[in-house]
């Protein structure tokens, strides 16, 4: 076993078309809103107690622009740098990059390099979320799938939206508890409404 400290940093992109532009900075309700800020931070909690570690905080950023790395990462990795040196502490965070062959962000790895703080990069394998396996590989293709469908005809849209459905729909999951996650992710159905339990089960029957 060991005592070393961590600190989680999890970010993501917004999602403009989908209403999808801000985060709480509160880890538990940014997990609520955003599937990958989830998988992120339930990934870093599992590792960090299979080390038999502390994980002594958590920071959280949503990025400004949906298709670009910003300056403004900096700001927040700077506040995580800061706590990490106080409690010598490692930061650890996902690399998405190193499995989806995706640019990195590099003024995040740029600054994590220069700085004198360790890091520890996670691979993106998938885990068990809710009792069913989350694959990250899979829910960001169903996500690009969705957002060009956003652009498409309905019955192509109709297609990806039953497929991010599929990523909330586990067992004895409620419709209305599917909408209501489908609704924080800042997703609509295909005339653009909010979801509801009941549009969702016509929506279902429907497929």
């Amino acid at each position: 076993m060991t005592d070393r400290k961590f600190l989680g940093f999890y970010w993501t992109l917004p999602v403009p078309w989908a209403g999808f532009n801000a985060l709480p900075k509160d880890i538990n309700k940014a997990a609520e809103q955003s599937r990958t800020i989830r998988y992120q931070r339930d990934l870093v909690r599992h590792w960090v107690k299979g080390e038999g570690g502390e994980l002594v905080a958590e920071e959280v950023f949503l990025e400004l622009e949906p298709d670009r790395s910003s300056e403004q990462i900096t700001h927040d990795l700077d506040r995580a740098l800061k706590r990490c040196r106080i409690d010598e502490a490692t930061l650890v965070l996902v690399d998405f990059s190193s499995s989806f062959g995706s640019r990195p962000h590099f003024r995040l790895w740029d600054r994590l390099r220069n700085s004198n703080v360790e890091h520890m990069p996670l691979e993106p394998e998938p885990i068990l979320i809710d009792g069913k396996m989350f694959d990250p590989i899979k829910h960001f293709r169903a996500w690009q799938e969705v957002k060009d469908a956003h652009v498409d005809a309905k019955p192509e849209r109709k297609v990806a939206l039953a497929e991010a459905i599929e990523q909330f729909d586990v067992e004895n999951t409620s419709n209305a508890t599917i909408a209501e996650a489908l609704n924080a992710r800042g997703l609509t159905t295909t005339t653009g409404k909010p979801w509801t339990a009941d549009n969702l089960r016509k929506f279902k029957k429907g497929l």
